[in-house]
């Protein structure tokens, strides 16, 4: 069966009255990513792979290394390295067209798409923008009203079981890793090192909610670059947040009452990583918030 997203667009195409810019908005960050680029094969009529078309460009944050793309990955800056108004100058080299795909527009600072919103109000000839996003609400506005919006409906339950068992997910990892993530689908988007990670993080915590003088390995240290640890260090509290109020429906008074006290402090926690504190610093205060009474 085809994805009706996909079939959607091909009409679009077969009308000619494609749009200049469009928006993918759903749960899943991998199903975004593998819809934007097939909408970027199809404008370019790609049979091959399309990473290696010569006029199609893709802007991820994840392989550039940073948790959302910045002013210097958008507008040309001296000793900034290639930016998509840089390579914008030139003209296609096969065809009259060209694909752009920008992940993850939702986590480009303020700047970055404001600097973004001039390319997009006036596009050179044939270049089509292929944005994905799960939060609509970071957006800019003015941005908002350039694209032609597509909403992606998440999966039935059991597609994801079936997708989730191919991946070796099934069981009670499965529910976890739901309770974890907040939503299934979102679950296929986790690498296996992220899935293990979360597996030892859960069990680490039950056994702290069972028995408050364990030691607090779930909230151990993270490593990598400051993105990688934001990126850790919110995966790892949202799961705890998630799965602490699971655990509060059959608390008994003196977990719930911990319960309200992690609860407050994990929130307080994810706050200030939203808020560019560093990560590191985040998890030891909130360490010491939790050895308090």
């Amino acid at each position: 069966m085809s994805d009706p997203v996909i079939a959607l667009f091909q009409r679009e195409i077969d009308r000619d009255h494609v749009a200049d810019s469009y928006l993918l908005i759903g749960n899943s960050r991998l199903r975004l990513r593998q819809l934007a680029m097939k909408f970027g094969a199809l404008v370019l009529a790609c049979q091959g792979p399309l990473e290696e078309h010569p006029d199609f460009l893709l802007l991820d944050p994840e392989e550039i290394g940073v948790r959302g793309l910045k002013v210097e990955h958008i507008a040309a800056r001296q000793g900034s390295g290639q930016s998509l108004e840089e390579a914008l100058k030139y003209k296609p080299l096969r065809g009259q067209g060209r694909a752009v795909v920008l992940l993850q527009v939702d986590r480009m600072t303020p700047d970055a798409q404001a600097a973004f919103l001039k390319t997009a109000e006036e596009p050179p000839d044939g270049t089509r923008f292929f944005l994905t996003a799960t939060d609509q609400t970071a957006i800019l506005p003015a941005l908002l009203s350039r694209c032609r919006t597509y909403r992606v409906s998440p999966p039935t339950i059991a597609e994801v079981e079936r997708r989730a068992a191919a991946k070796g997910i099934e069981g009670d990892d499965l529910q976890d890793l739901i309770q974890a993530t907040g939503h299934a689908e979102m679950v296929l988007d986790l690498r296996p090192a992220q899935r293990t990670e979360l597996v030892e993080l859960k069990a680490d915590l039950e056994q702290w909610l069972h028995d408050s003088t364990t030691p607090l390995n779930w909230l151990g240290a993270i490593d990598g670059t400051l993105a990688e640890q934001r990126e850790k260090a919110q995966l790892r509290l949202s799961a705890c947040l998630g799965w602490m109020v699971v655990h509060y429906q059959h608390a008994n008074p003196e977990q719930a009452r911990r319960l309200d006290h992690m609860v407050k402090h994990v929130s307080q926690a994810l706050a200030d990583i939203s808020a560019q504190v560093t990560p590191s610093i985040v998890l030891e205060q909130l360490f010491l918030r939790v050895q308090r009474p």
